[in-house]
């Protein structure tokens, strides 16, 4: 049986598609890149969360809100980035103002490690290594309530 030229049309076609639909277009402008954001798309999010966060739109406040929304929705890479931007930057909150720059960056590594990405796991442990139990505890504790309160825009 023969499939002289279908095969290949259907990996083109589908190849093309990928492309389409990728939403990693670094020449994208910023405004495009909210409207997307804001219209719930999670990828959008956390790719203005990583452009303000890396510094091409400076502005880390922005960077936790948008990867903050793409975490909350169970985006590991916007879970990774925003839990080493906590553990590496030094930076508060959690998104919502109420953690410690560790627990920050232990609740974005529980989330992903949670979906099963092994250097969130690890990442995890590492900080638990340094971490003491009640600090733990309070991370554990607050996440219920973070879970119901969302993302704070910056003002």
């Amino acid at each position: 049986m023969r499939f002289p030229l279908i095969i290949p049309t259907i990996v083109i076609a589908a190849l093309a598609g990928l492309a389409a639909c990728s939403s990693t277009n670094k020449s994208e402008s910023k405004s495009e890149l909210e409207v997307r954001a804001q219209s719930g798309e999670i990828d959008a999010r956390y790719q203005l969360g990583t452009r303000y966060a890396d510094g091409a739109f400076p502005n880390k406040p922005e960077a936790i809100y948008w990867l903050c929304l793409a975490g909350r929705e169970g985006h590991v890479p916007a879970q990774m980035r925003l839990a080493r931007l906590y553990e590496d930057q030094g930076l508060g909150g959690g998104g919502t103002g109420k953690l410690s720059n560790r627990g920050s960056a232990y609740f974005w590594y529980t989330a992903a490690a949670s979906q099963g990405d092994d250097q969130a796991f690890s990442r995890r442990e590492a900080l638990e290594d340094v971490m003491d139990a009640s600090e733990v505890a309070e991370v554990k504790r607050k996440a219920t309530r973070w879970q119901q309160a969302g993302c704070l825009r910056p003002s």
